[in-house]
C-alpha cells in the first residue's frame, strides 16, 4: 500500500479591516448657530404677517410682497450657512481618509440606528420641537387641503370655493408658521444656550 502524500496550500490572509474611523467634529461658533435660528425665525414670522397682510389688505398690498422679500432675505444666510458647514465636513472628511470606506461607515449607522431606534422613539417624542414638527405638519396638510378646494379637485359648492380653500391655506400656513416662531424654533435654542 502506497501512502498518499497530503499537500497543504496556505493562501496568505488579508490584513485585518481597520473600523471605520468616526466622523470628524466641525465646529460652528455659537453666535453663527443663534444667527441661523434668528434668520429662520424671521423668515416664518415674515410668511406669517405676509399671510395675515394678504387676508387682511388684500393681493395686490405692497406689505405682501414686502413680507415675502424679508422672508426670503433672511432665508439667505441659513442656506449659506449650512452650505458652508457640509463643505467643511466633506474636506474633513476627505483629509481624514473617509471618502473611500463611507459605504461602511453608512452600514455601521445603519446598524446602530436599528438597535437605537426603539429607546429613542420615547425620548424624541417627548422633544418638544418634535412636537412642533409633528404639528406643523398637521397645518401644512390643511393648507394642501385648502389648495386642492382652490383648485376644484374637492367637491365644494362653486360660490363658497375660493373663499374655503383661502381660509383653509391661511389656517394651515399660519398655524405651521406659529409652530416654528413659538415652539420649534425657542426650544433649539433653548437647547443651544443650555449646552456648553
Amino acid at each position: 500500500m502506497a501512502v498518499a502524500e497530503v499537500v497543504l496550500e496556505v493562501h496568505p490572509q488579508p490584513p485585518p479591516r481597520e473600523p471605520a474611523a468616526a466622523l470628524p467634529y466641525v465646529a460652528v461658533p455659537k453666535l453663527l448657530q443663534y444667527l441661523y435660528l434668528a434668520s429662520a425665525w424671521v423668515a416664518c414670522a415674515g410668511v406669517a404677517a405676509g399671510t395675515v397682510a394678504r387676508r387682511a389688505l388684500g393681493e395686490a398690498s405692497p406689505m405682501v410682497y414686502t413680507f415675502l422679500k424679508v422672508s426670503i432675505g433672511a432665508l439667505v444666510f441659513p442656506a449659506l450657512l449650512v452650505l458652508v458647514v457640509a463643505l467643511r465636513l466633506l474636506r474633513a472628511m476627505r483629509v481624514a481618509g473617509l471618502g473611500l470606506s463611507l459605504r461602511t461607515l453608512a452600514r455601521e449607522i445603519q446598524i446602530h440606528s436599528r438597535k437605537m431606534f426603539g429607546a429613542l422613539t420615547w425620548k424624541v417624542l417627548r422633544n418638544p420641537a418634535v412636537l412642533g414638527w409633528l404639528a406643523s405638519f398637521l397645518f401644512f396638510l390643511l393648507g394642501g387641503v385648502g389648495v386642492m378646494v382652490l383648485g376644484g379637485l374637492l367637491p365644494v359648492e362653486e360660490s363658497q370655493q375660493e373663499r374655503i380653500g383661502y381660509a383653509l391655506f391661511d389656517t394651515g400656513i399660519l398655524g405651521a408658521m406659529a409652530m416654528s416662531c413659538f415652539v420649534i424654533i425657542p426650544s433649539f435654542a433653548l437647547k443651544l444656550w443650555r449646552s456648553k
